[in-house]
């Protein structure tokens, strides 16, 4: 063998070759990766297009009893009149919610879709001016009006009627200012954090979107109780503000997956296989605003709690994780291969590295497009067993031994369950992955411990050392 032949054929240039191979990869892998962004957001797209139509989700935010008075201002040495609102809040909010959700298809994809119908009680005190320093001979009782918060207002299925003190009035589209109930923009989460969502509809979303009363003049007394209903429809989420001095909200609905969200969580719920029930009780004291105020002075959507409608189970998510473990599959089945050359003399040319490395790789396209139409687990076991079968046979033409077969397919098998268990055990994940690679990478350091590896190259063909 001459010097070139050698060095060609060094185990630490072979080594090399197989190290550079495994991260160039990763790069069909990143093309994977951006193809189920990419199709994350065809779903997306997707579920937007069909709650747009049928109404998204829904935060309710009232009743808000609104009384507007005059207020002056100094401008340039001259007073200048101008209307202002005081708001009041109810001292008590009962709300009682019955959700009847389904599923909305469009191509492939699955959107959760629910009608509710939502009976609100209460009532609220007289409003108290002084307290909030008007004084009474500027106060328009006749414009007074109560308010109630919708985002989207298409999803009313039904015109209903608001009951106040026993007096039936009628409901009017939108609202008369946009002190308390404001553009949203988004989903409301813990502490005014807003998920922005597209919206697909023009003027969906603007602020004073929802329902208002007006309130005739001497229709509010010491305590005004009030009553209505809505049968509402939405998309994925219904939530609630917490306006009452005391509020209390009970939902049921027969969805198995709820996903208890915001501000509060509930202090009692039940979920089995019928679906769930939960309830609330919400002080005043556990938000950051008062029972009346001036104008924009709070902003009342910090205090947002509800349930989403969520499907168990992101095969996307999922793909995408298991994806990150590419380079562990790639650079172990190269390992396997490099010391079957190295230790039991079985040459694999760099093209048969190459196309061993791109049906592992063309797993994870498998398993997006499976998943898509069967589910991930049925589609994790579909894309193993094809993956790991094709190498299987393509290896035993390579290495033309059983027991060699045997070995690497049982490795590789060990790798996809183990790459599974951890896709299930998402808060577990880093501990049982760091612990499983210390055995793995122990497992390989003690095989190879009394391995001469300087003295490799220098072997003669019919030098026959094996590790397996």
């Amino acid at each position: 063998m001459n010097k070139i032949q050698k060095i060609l054929q060094s185990t630490t240039l072979k080594a090399v070759f197989v190290a550079i191979l495994a991260l160039l990869l990763l790069i069909p892998v990143g093309m994977i990766k951006s193809v189920i962004y990419d199709r994350e957001n065809n779903r997306q797209f997707a579920i937007q297009d069909i709650t747009s139509k049928w109404g998204n989700e829904q935060i309710i935010a009232g009743p808000i009893l609104t009384v507007p008075y005059d207020s002056y201002k100094t401008v340039d040495g001259k007073q200048i009149k101008e209307t202002a609102y005081a708001h009041f809040l109810p001292e008590h909010l009962n709300i009682e919610t019955t959700i009847s959700p389904e599923l909305r298809s469009r191509g492939i994809y699955d959107a959760v879709v629910y009608s509710s119908n939502i009976s609100f009680s209460g009532d609220f005190e007289k409003p108290d001016f002084i307290s909030l320093g008007i004084g009474l001979q500027s106060i328009h009782w006749n414009n007074a009006f109560i308010s109630i918060g919708i985002p989207d207002i298409r999803g009313l299925e039904e015109r209903t009627d608001f009951n106040l003190n026993n007096q039936k009035l009628q409901f009017i589209s939108g609202i008369k200012t946009d002190d308390v109930i404001r553009d949203i923009g988004g989903s409301i989460y813990p502490n005014g954090e807003i998920e922005a969502k597209r919206v697909t509809m023009e003027g969906l979303g603007k602020s004073s979107s929802g329902l208002s009363v007006n309130v005739p003049s001497g229709a509010l007394s010491s305590k005004n109780t009030f009553s209505f209903d809505l049968k509402l429809k939405g998309s994925e989420r219904i939530a609630f503000v917490p306006v009452g001095k005391t509020t209390d909200v009970k939902i049921s609905s027969t969805w198995i997956a709820p996903s208890f969200d915001g501000s509060f969580l509930p202090d009692n719920r039940e979920i089995d296989e019928k679906g769930f029930k939960s309830d609330w009780h919400i002080l005043d004291l556990n938000r950051n605003y008062p029972q009346s105020w001036i104008g924009s002075t709070y902003g009342i959507y910090d205090s947002v709690f509800g349930v989403s409608l969520i499907k168990p189970v992101d095969d996307y998510q999922k793909s995408n994780r298991s994806a990150k473990y590419a380079l562990l599959i790639i650079a172990l089945t190269f390992l396997v291969f490099l010391s079957f050359e190295i230790f039991n003399r079985r040459r694999v040319h760099p093209i048969q590295y190459i196309l061993v490395g791109l049906a592992l790789v063309l797993f994870y396209s498998l398993l997006v497009s499976i998943s898509e139409i069967l589910g991930f687990n049925i589609a994790y076991g579909i894309a193993g067993v094809s993956t790991v079968g094709l190498i299987l046979l393509y290896s035993y033409t390579i290495l033309n031994e059983k027991k060699l077969v045997l070995i690497e397919g049982g490795i590789l098998i060990f790798l996809y369950l183990f790459i599974y268990i951890l896709l299930q055990l998402e808060d577990y994940a880093l501990f049982i992955g760091s612990v499983g690679l210390f055995f793995i990478l122990s497992t390989i350091m003690y095989l190879s411990r009394k391995v001469d590896w300087y003295s490799i190259d220098d072997r003669d063909g019919n030098d026959q050392a094996r590790i397996f």
